[in-house]
C-alpha cells in the first residue's frame, strides 16, 4: 500500500530543503512505498523554487504550487485530491512531532483499521517541550472543543495526521474552514459521522518559528468553534421547541410545590414602587453593559461609542432571551459587521466579555457564601454552596489544569490597567443585576442582600447551560431554592419569577427599540 505525505509550506524557505529530506529518509524506514508531496502555498521567499528544485532531483517528490495563498486547509485538500497514495498523511514542515512516530502513524491506518490517526500533544504518555503561554492557550482550546462540540479526543491541532484517502477528500466536502482551524472541523466532523479515530501520544518540540500570531489566531479559533457550535444547534428545530417545554414544566412544577394560591397572593402583594425602580434600574444597567463592552472593543484598537454597543448588546441579549443557544452572540457579531468589525474580532470580545462575568459572578457567589456562612444569618446551606463552588474550580483546574493560569494570561493579553478595569466594570455590572431582585424582594419585608447576591449569582452560573430559553425555568428553580432561607416557597418562587421577567422584558423591549434604531429585524439579525 502506498502513502503520500504532504508537507504544506507557506514561506518554508529557510527550513524545507532540510525537511523534506529528514521526511525521506523518515519514509523509507516505514516500509511502504511512498511520495511526498510540498503543497507550496503562495510563497514570496523563494519557497517555490526550492520545492521545484527538489521535485526535480527526485521522482518520489512532488511540487504543488498556488500563486495566492488558499489557506492551510484549501492547500491541504489540493494536495490529498492529487496524491496518489491511499493513506494520505500530512506533518508541520517545522517537524515539531518526533518522526519516530511515523509508522505507529500509517500502521493505525494500515493495519490497525482506523480511518484517521493524529498525533497528540496532550494524552499521559506524550512528551512535550514547548513555552507555558502556548501550553495553557492549547489545552484551554482543546477544553472548549470538547466542552462545545462534543469531541472526545484530546488534541485537535497537532500537525501530524494520517487519513484513508477516500474519507478525508469526503469529510472535507463538509469542512468550511480553509485555514488552522481545519483540522478541527475535520477531526469533530469524523467523529460525528461515525469515523475511527485513533489519537496517538507524541513526542514534541516547539518548532521555534511558527505562522501562528498568538493573539489574533485565537480569537479566530474561538469564533470558529461557535461558529461549528451554533451552526449545528441551528440544524435542529425541535431544539428550541423542546427546551421550551422544559422551561414551562420546571416553572409549572415549582408553582404546584410551593402552592398556586400562595404564589398569585405574593404577586398580588409586590410594591409597584420597587416593581418600578427595579426595571429603571435594570433599564440603566444596559448602558453599563455598552459601556463595558465598547471599553473592550476600544483595547482592541476599535472606537464604536458607547451608543452603538449599548444597542449592539441589547439586541444581543434579546437574541438569547428567545433561543437557548447563546445566538444573541452571533447577532451582536452581525450587528458590528456593519461598522465593518470583522466577526472574528467581535466574538473575541464576547469571550472576553464572558470571562469577566464568569469571574465577576463567581467572586460575588464564593464571597457572599462564605460571608453567610460566617454567620451574617448562619444559613448552613451558604457554607456548602461555597465549599461546591471552591471545590469546582480546584477539580476543574486539576482537570485542564488551565483555569488558574487562563485567567493570569489573560491579565497578560488584556493588561493589568485593562483587565482590573473590565473586572470593577463587570462587578459594577452584577452588582446592578442584584440590586434589580433585591429590591423586588423588598416587597416582603427586610432580606440579607448577601443571601440575595448568593442566589442571583448562582441562578445565574445555573442559567448559562443552555438547557431553557434565556435560562427561563433553571434561573427560577436556582434562584427560588437559595430563598427558602428566608421566604415562604410561595414567595420565594414570586421574587425569583418576578426577578427575571423584569429583567427579560426589559431586554427584549430594550431589544425591539435598538432594532428599530438601527433599521435591523430581528429574523435578520438571528439568521446573522
Amino acid at each position: 500500500m502506498k502513502i503520500s505525505i504532504i508537507l504544506p509550506a507557506y514561506n518554508e524557505a529557510k527550513r524545507l530543503r532540510t525537511a523534506v529530506e529528514k521526511v525521506y529518509r523518515a519514509a523509507e524506514k516505514t516500509g511502504y512505498d511512498f511520495e511526498i508531496i510540498i503543497a507550496e502555498d503562495g510563497s514570496r521567499d523563494g519557497t517555490d523554487r526550492i520545492a521545484a528544485e527538489l521535485a526535480a532531483s527526485n521522482p518520489r517528490i512532488k511540487h504543488i504550487h498556488s500563486d495566492k495563498r488558499l489557506g492551510r486547509g484549501k492547500a491541504l485538500m489540493t494536495a490529498f485530491s492529487e496524491a496518489t497514495g491511499e493513506v494520505v498523511v500530512y506533518m508541520d514542515v517545522d517537524l515539531a512531532t518526533d518522526l519516530s512516530h511515523l509508522k505507529e502513524l500509517v500502521d493505525a491506518i494500515i493495519v490497525e483499521g482506523y480511518d484517521l490517526a493524529t498525533g497528540s500533544r496532550l494524552m499521559k504518555e506524550s512528551q512535550t517541550d514547548r513555552p507555558a503561554k502556548r501550553e495553557i492557550a492549547s489545552r484551554g482550546y482543546n477544553f472548549l472543543v470538547r466542552l462545545f462540540l462534543g469531541s472526545k479526543l484530546h488534541d485537535h491541532q497537532c500537525g501530524f495526521k494520517a487519513f484513508k484517502k477516500d474519507i478525508v477528500l469526503e469529510l472535507g466536502k463538509d469542512v468550511k474552514d480553509n485555514h488552522w482551524f481545519w483540522d478541527t472541523e475535520v477531526l469533530v466532523l469524523a467523529q460525528k459521522k461515525g469515523y475511527r479515530v485513533k489519537e496517538i501520544p507524541v513526542k514534541w518540540r516547539h518548532g521555534g518559528e511558527t505562522k501562528v500570531e498568538f493573539g489574533k489566531d485565537i480569537v479566530y479559533m474561538l469564533s470558529q468553534i461557535l461558529r461549528m457550535w451554533f451552526d449545528e444547534k441551528k440544524r435542529s428545530r425541535k431544539y428550541l421547541f423542546i427546551s421550551t417545554l422544559i422551561a414551562l414544566a420546571i416553572l409549572g412544577a415549582i408553582a404546584l410545590k410551593a402552592g398556586l394560591e400562595n404564589v398569585y397572593a405574593s404577586l398580588i402583594s409586590i410594591n409597584p414602587f420597587f416593581l418600578l425602580s427595579s426595571t429603571v434600574l435594570y433599564s440603566l444597567s444596559y448602558v453599563l453593559r455598552g459601556l463595558r463592552f465598547d471599553y473592550i472593543l476600544r483595547c482592541m484598537g476599535r472606537k464604536e461609542g458607547v451608543w452603538f454597543s449599548t444597542a449592539a448588546v441589547s439586541i444581543s441579549q434579546t437574541v438569547n432571551v428567545i433561543t437557548p443557544i447563546r445566538l444573541g452572540d452571533l447577532a451582536r457579531a452581525y450587528v458590528f459587521r456593519r461598522k465593518d468589525v470583522p466577526y472574528s474580532e467581535s466574538i473575541g470580545g464576547i469571550a472576553a466579555e464572558r470571562f469577566f462575568d464568569l469571574i465577576s459572578v463567581a467572586m460575588i457567589a464564593a464571597l457572599s457564601a462564605l460571608l453567610l456562612g460566617a454567620g451574617l444569618r448562619e444559613p448552613v446551606y451558604a457554607l456548602t454552596f461555597a465549599g461546591i463552588i471552591f471545590a469546582g474550580i480546584i477539580v476543574l483546574s486539576r482537570m485542564e489544569n488551565v483555569v488558574g493560569r487562563v485567567f493570569k494570561n489573560a491579565m497578560t493579553v488584556m493588561g493589568l490597567k485593562q483587565s482590573v478595569a473590565l473586572t470593577l466594570l463587570s462587578l459594577l455590572l452584577w452588582f446592578s443585576d442584584i440590586t434589580v431582585c433585591y429590591l423586588i424582594a423588598l416587597s416582603f419585608g427586610s432580606v440579607s442582600f448577601m443571601l440575595i447576591a448568593l442566589a442571583v449569582a448562582v441562578g445565574n452560573i445555573v442559567k448559562a447551560l443552555p438547557i431553557t430559553p434565556g435560562g427561563v425555568g433553571t434561573y427560577e428553580a436556582a434562584v427560588t431554592a437559595l430563598l427558602l432561607a428566608e421566604f415562604s416557597p410561595g414567595t420565594a418562587f414570586t421574587v425569583a419569577l418576578v426577578d427575571h421577567a423584569v429583567k427579560n422584558v426589559t431586554t427584549v423591549l430594550l431589544g425591539l427599540l435598538s432594532l428599530a434604531a438601527l433599521n435591523l429585524s430581528l429574523k435578520e439579525v438571528e439568521q446573522g
